[in-house]
C-alpha cells in the first residue's frame, strides 16, 4: 500500500523483523523496574495511535487500484510520495512499541498470574488461545483489506484503546510481588488493580527488616534473636 516494490519491499519488511528482534531484548534491561501495567496500557494506547494514524493516512490520500496493486487483489490501496513515507514511518513505529510493551510483556504477565498448581495449564492456555487468534487473524486480513480497505486499521486502533482499558480497570501489578501476594491481587478482597504498584512485596519488607536488626545487633546478639524467633515459632505450632 505504501508504493514499495521490488528488493525496497524486501528489505523494508527484513528492517521490521530486525527492529522486533532488537526491541524486544531491550526490554529485559527495564521491564522489572517499570513494571507489567504500564508497558502494557501505554503500549497499547501507542499502537492504538500508530493504527489510527496510518489508517487516516491511508483513508485520506490513498488511490484506488481495481485490479489490485501488483495483481494482488486483496491490496486495492495504494499511496505514494510523502503519505507513504508516513505510513511507512508508523508501520515500523507500531512494531517498535509493540516490540517494547505487549509482545514479551503478555507472556511473563501470563505466566505470573496463574498460581503453581494452575500454571502449566494456565501458560498451555494462552499459547493455545495466541495461536488460533494468530490464524484467525491470518484469515481475517486479506478480505479485510479487499473489502474495507483502510478501515481495518480504524478496528484495530480501537481494539488497542479497548486493550488499555481492560488492563487499566482488571490487571494488577505483579512485578515483585510473590505468588502468595499475587493471588491476593486477583481475590475479591485484592486491592483495585489502579492502585498497585511493582515491588512492595511482604517479603522484601521481612528482608529489609532482617537486615536492619542485623545492622543494629552484634553477631552473637542476632544469633540469639533469631534462636528466640525459632524457639517462639516451634512454641506456637505446639
Amino acid at each position: 500500500m505504501a508504493n514499495l516494490t521490488g528488493n525496497v519491499l524486501l528489505i523494508s519488511s527484513g528492517v521490521q523483523y530486525a527492529l522486533f528482534i532488537v526491541f524486544t531484548t531491550a526490554v529485559f534491561f527495564f521491564i522489572d523496574k517499570t513494571g507489567r501495567r504500564p508497558l502494557l496500557f501505554y503500549g497499547a494506547i501507542g499502537m492504538g495511535i500508530c493504527h489510527f494514524i496510518v489508517g487516516g493516512i491511508l483513508g485520506t490520500y490513498s488511490k484506488l487500484v481495481p485490479g489490485g496493486v501488483d495483481g494482488n487483489l486483496n491490496v486495492i490501496i495504494r499511496v505514494s510520495g510523502s503519505p507513504a513515507y508516513t505510513v511507512i514511518a508508523f508501520s515500523y513505529m507500531l512494531i517498535i512499541i509493540y516490540a517494547l510493551t505487549l509482545a514479551p510483556v503478555a507472556w511473563v504477565y501470563a505466566a505470573e498470574v496463574w498460581s503453581l498448581e494452575t500454571r502449566a495449564t494456565g501458560m498451555g492456555i494462552a499459547a493455545v488461545g495466541n495461536w488460533l487468534f494468530n490464524f484467525a487473524l491470518g484469515l481475517f486480513v486479506p478480505p479485510g483489506f479487499r473489502n474495507i480497505t483502510y478501515k481495518i486499521f480504524i478496528i484495530f486502533g480501537i481494539l488497542c484503546f479497548g486493550a488499555a482499558t481492560q488492563t487499566f480497570f482488571t490487571y494488577p501489578e505483579t512485578a515483585g510481588k510473590t505468588i502468595e501476594e499475587i493471588e491476593v491481587l486477583f481475590s475479591k478482597d485484592g486491592p483495585h488493580p489502579w492502585k498497585t504498584r511493582p515491588g512492595d512485596s511482604r517479603l522484601d519488607a521481612e528482608i529489609a527488616q532482617v537486615v536492619e536488626a542485623k545492622r543494629g545487633m552484634s553477631t552473637t546478639e542476632y544469633a540469639e534473636h533469631v534462636k528466640a524467633e525459632t524457639r517462639g515459632s516451634a512454641d506456637d505450632k505446639v
